[in-house]
């Protein structure tokens, strides 16, 4: 298993140079870098070939990866339309960011889809996103970055997700917290969803820190391990006043379990 934590975690107000030295500090394997025009995030830098280096140099420097790219850029730039323009240009952001995930190492990428992105079966635009997405990761192959879904919708739709993208590379980002807090079951989603889930975010619902609010995180890891996944968890939790302290918390109760 590797263990990575979202670049905003560590604290909103710090330079990346000391994100990454907190993320090894805390014993994390890599970094979710977050493309989003706000303050204390860095992310938007890896559109730019200075940008892309400094991440790289960092990462040589401290020994950590970049586990994936929390495209927030989605959101405005996307396939979930039936405009064509809009979806070509949707198709070519995608297929741009997937180049760029290569050219950083990063295992996967995150597409929110929440709010009026929420993925609905009878929502004729879903077919044209999927197959937005399907495109631009065909248009960059061969390559083994998985492009992963993340909303909150229930088992029936996620498995509809899966079955439309019909591509190995296209699944489910699995928010345990997110989930939980949207009436779910997550342990039981988990074993039902199986290889369909290609990333996992780690978080708590109705708290701050793991082990005080709804999760179980025992079952969940039981799921985890009875799927067979051996792949990124992702911290998601919240950072509080102390994020360094929070998260050795949350790390602590985490490797209770797995």
């Amino acid at each position: 298993m590797l263990y990575g934590i979202r670049e905003n975690l560590m604290g909103a107000e710090i330079e990346l140079r000391k994100k990454f030295q907190r993320a090894v500090d805390l014993g994390f394997d890599g970094i979710e870098i977050i493309p989003r025009d706000r303050q204390g995030m860095h992310g938007m830098m890896v559109f730019d070939e200075d940008g892309r280096r400094e991440l790289l140099e960092l990462c040589d420097e401290f020994d950590l990866l970049i586990s994936s790219l929390s495209q927030a850029t989605w959101r405005d730039h996307n396939c979930l339309t039936t405009d064509e323009d809009e979806w070509e240009a949707g198709r070519d952001h995608l297929t741009e960011v997937i180049e760029i995930a290569i050219q950083l190492g990063a295992d996967a990428i995150l597409l929110p889809h929440f709010g009026p992105m929420e993925p609905s079966l009878d929502d004729p635009r879903l077919e044209w996103d999927l197959r937005g997405i399907r495109d631009a990761v065909e248009a960059t192959a061969p390559h083994d970055i998985d492009i992963c879904i993340e909303c909150t919708v229930d088992l029936e739709t996620m498995q509809g997700i899966i079955e439309m993208a019909d591509h190995r590379q296209i699944g489910i980002y699995y928010d345990i917290g997110n989930l939980k807090a949207s009436g779910h079951d997550p342990a039981e989603m988990i074993l039902a969803l199986g290889d369909g889930i290609k990333m996992i975010h780690i978080k708590e619902a109705g708290a701050d820190l793991l082990g005080c609010g709804d999760v179980d995180m025992g079952e969940v890891a039981d799921a985890i391990y009875d799927i067979g996944y051996d792949d990124w968890l992702v911290f998601e939790t919240a950072p509080t006043d102390d994020p360094m302290s929070a998260m050795e918390h949350n790390f602590a109760e985490l490797r209770k379990y797995l």
